[in-house]
């Protein structure tokens, strides 16, 4: 008799907070490193918490959408406190640590919809992120679906929010944010 494998259910590793801490080049060296994906509707309520908690916060452009120019944005990033991008400024770097033994967020229940997005990052077929250390012991490319529902609910939610209409350029904006030598100036730069 042949038994079907139980479902992948993302759980951190043990003492892992890597996706808060580092940030990546994206969509390639000269456009700098990308902070966490904001959507309009969070912005406001993620400045609101870190006016309450005395924290530092850098909300920049991500995703715009116009014919001659970025007219609408519809998505924003919460860059890292570090001047290299990393490190995210809801991290707790003092309190106690998370159950899985990593460092604890400090707005978990609030967190953006990108945050329980991770590790998902593609819907069909369903991809996991290739960094981090839970998905290097799983397919990047072949994730189960149904121990993945909240995060691929949540990745529903941000590809909703960021589908462009056809008729407009989409316009992605550069951080000049990390080590890397000949990156973009800060700004907007028309996705081809």
């Amino acid at each position: 008799m042949h038994t079907a494998k139980p479902p992948i259910v993302f759980s951190c590793v043990s003492g892992c907070s890597d996706c808060c801490i580092y940030r990546e080049y994206y969509p390639s060296l000269e456009f700098g490193k990308i902070g966490v994906l904001i959507l309009p509707e969070e912005k406001q309520r993620l400045e609101r918490l870190a006016r309450k908690k005395g924290l530092a916060l850098r909300i920049i452009p991500r995703l715009a959408v116009g014919l001659k120019g970025p007219e609408k944005i519809i998505a924003y990033q919460m860059m890292g406190k570090n001047a290299d991008g990393d490190l995210c400024p809801f991290l707790d770097l003092e309190g106690d640590l998370a159950p899985h033994g990593g460092l604890r967020c400090s707005i978990y229940k609030d967190r953006p919809a990108a945050c329980s997005a991770y590790p998902v990052i593609s819907e069909k077929p369903v991809g996991l992120d290739a960094h981090c250390r839970f998905c290097k012991k799983h397919s990047t490319t072949t994730a189960d679906r149904d121990g993945l529902q909240h995060e691929l609910e949540s990745l529903s939610k941000i590809r909703a929010a960021v589908k462009a209409e056809d008729k407009l350029h989409i316009w992605r904006y550069a951080t000049a944010t990390g080590t890397e030598k000949n990156m973009l100036a800060e700004g907007w730069v028309l996705e081809i």
